[in-house]
């Protein structure tokens, strides 16, 4: 048994190839979509692994060791082989294919993604199937990383080191009134939002970063009513004169379906959201999972602004 090979993450091979063809951490992060943290820190397990430096950064260089040069043609020869036996393999026809993919997507990823993304799938790839999973988000990691989930959707900043990832759009928070709401101006004093009765939906973990946000700044508003997800929102927006602080894409739907209201501008910064597709270096080449991602980035309900 050699005690290197026994426990080395295959995974970090593509790192290793990476480093060695640009020589920079930079270059070869966007050479394989991941970012410097996750290079750097990818870097840093097969070092402990390896037991050798493998790079040192010379000026804006990084130099293969001895040790590394040594490697580097088994490693990238394996790579290659690997590559032109997937790429024989995993042909696939999204018209005629049976596949079900699992996803792991976030309460408010559901509702922007699902629904469109059913309608796109019946129209071309009528055999498909889909499973949204449930599970812990601190679970996330592990499902993708084991394949027993091939592609999160979220505002997922746990999942930001480690793993492919593909930004889909950036939204704000905006505050919602319903119909019988009592709030008449076109703006939100900072006393007022306070003073109200508010829903939050703990599904969503921007929505709970709102109360650390007024709490750094030494506010506090009256959260009324708990709600696991987003569904019950509207017949509460319809029937109530309570506040709930959303992203503006959700307001949209809320607005509409609660049969009236508006949505105002916070009179306080918040954190934006980023909806981004992630997945593991494992499913990076899959010609599936790259059309599922492509399908996803290309949807008519997610609105078309710069992903961060």
């Amino acid at each position: 048994m050699n005690p290197i090979t026994d426990h080395l993450d295959l995974n970090l091979l593509v790192v290793f190839e990476a480093l060695y063809l640009e020589r920079n951490v930079t270059r070869a992060g966007e050479r394989i979509g991941m970012s410097q943290p996750s290079m750097s820190h990818a870097l840093n397990r097969l070092r402990k692994q390896t037991n050798d430096a493998l790079f040192t950064r010379v000026g804006g260089e990084m130099y293969p060791t001895r040790y590394a040069q040594q490697l580097a043609p088994n490693v990238l020869q394996a790579l290659e082989l690997l590559r032109s036996g997937l790429d024989r393999a995993n042909d696939f026809d999204p018209a005629t294919s049976q596949r079900t993919f699992r996803l792991l997507m976030s309460d408010f990823a559901q509702l922007l993604v699902i629904p469109a993304l059913l309608t796109r799938i019946n129209e071309i790839a009528p055999n498909i199937k889909l499973e949204v999973s449930n599970i812990a988000r601190d679970l996330y990691r592990e499902a993708l990383e084991s394949g027993e989930a091939d592609l999160a959707v979220g505002h997922l900043p746990e999942l930001q080191n480690g793993f492919y990832q593909l930004g889909l759009f950036v939204d704000e928070h905006v505050c919602v009134v319903g119909p019988k709401s009592s709030h008449r101006g076109s703006t939100m004093p900072l006393e007022t939002y306070l003073q109200a009765n508010h829903v939050l939906v703990t599904a969503n973990k921007t929505d709970i970063n709102i109360d650390k946000e007024l709490a750094r700044q030494g506010l506090h508003r009256r959260i009324q009513l708990r709600i696991p997800s987003y569904l019950l929102l509207p017949a509460i927006m319809a029937e109530t004169d309570m506040f709930v602080t959303v992203p503006r894409v959700i307001a949209h739907r809320v607005i509409a379906q609660a049969g009236g209201g508006k949505q105002l501008p916070l009179p306080f910064k918040t954190p934006q959201v980023n909806l981004r597709a992630f997945w593991h270096v494992g499913m990076h080449n899959d010609s599936g999972n790259r059309w599922l991602r492509n399908l996803i980035a290309g949807l008519p309900t997610l609105p078309r602004r710069e992903a961060r």
